[in-house]
């Protein structure tokens, strides 16, 4: 639980640099981390050192910054999810 709020602090800490005019309010880019959060939780599924490997992942990814594109915080945050959902899908 501790990696999971400490998630959400960082991906909220994340999106303060996002210029005021975005579509996407404070608001519901703190939902979106909440979502990414979840998303974590899940996926580790209690194993900490899984959760440690998809918090690795999950900095990874913030550090490409995809909120300098062409798209808002809650779009970057969807991405994220969808990345991370597509790096630890089982593997057929």
């Amino acid at each position: 639980m501790k990696t999971i709020s400490s998630l959400i602090i960082a991906s909220v800490l994340s999106i303060s640099a996002v210029p005021a005019f975005a579509a996407c309010t404070t608001e519901e880019a703190i939902v979106k981390a909440e979502e990414v959060a979840a998303t974590v939780h899940r996926l580790a599924d209690g194993d900490p050192v899984k959760a440690n490997q998809l918090y690795e992942q999950l900095v990874a990814l913030q550090l490409r910054n995809p909120t300098t594109d062409d798209h808002d915080p809650c779009q970057a945050y969807d991405r994220i999810v969808e990345e991370l959902e597509k790096q630890n899908s089982p593997k057929e």
